[in-house]
């Protein structure tokens, strides 16, 4: 939902909702009632978050689409994360102090923030023997990726 993006993103700017609100020209209480689920930015205001934090607009609206971010911030040498764009590959990461890896994602695309990827998760349906395959685009925080390997390496 977007207002645990919101929450994350902001987290992961390492801004406070009263800089948020400065920088978009809202109140803080706003930005608070956004991050609470209780209302959502207008459509103008989406795209200045969506700048702020360095997502499209598209990533920052779709529920489909989930942020992977411990909250940590680091540079990284975007050069060698860009090889493998286009590529399936294992990402391990840390998320919170937990280690977790998605195996055979498609590397959408890199930013200076945000590994963006697409991957199969399977579920199970209560009281159905089937199990369903659910496509996932999720953004993970270039700073908590630990490791990334193309698949047939």
């Amino acid at each position: 939902m977007i207002k645990d993006k919101l929450l994350a993103l902001r987290k992961r700017s390492g801004m406070s909702q009263q800089e948020v609100a400065v920088a978009i020209g809202v109140t803080r209480q706003t930005v608070s009632n956004w991050e609470q689920g209780q209302g959502a930015p207008s459509l103008d205001k989406a795209s200045e978050l969506a700048r702020l934090y360095g997502v499209t607009l598209d990533d920052l609206a779709n529920d489909e689409v989930s942020v992977v971010s411990s909250g940590r911030a680091t540079c990284r040498d975007l050069h060698v994360l860009e090889r493998f764009v286009g590529k399936r590959v294992t990402i391990g990461f840390m998320d919170d102090d937990d280690r977790g890896a998605i195996v055979g994602a498609e590397l959408l695309g890199v930013t200076e923030n945000w590994l963006r990827v697409s991957y199969a998760q399977k579920s199970a349906r209560f009281g159905s023997p089937k199990v369903v395959e659910q496509g996932i685009v999720a953004l993970i925080d270039t700073a908590d990726v630990a490791s990334i390997v193309a698949e047939g390496v």
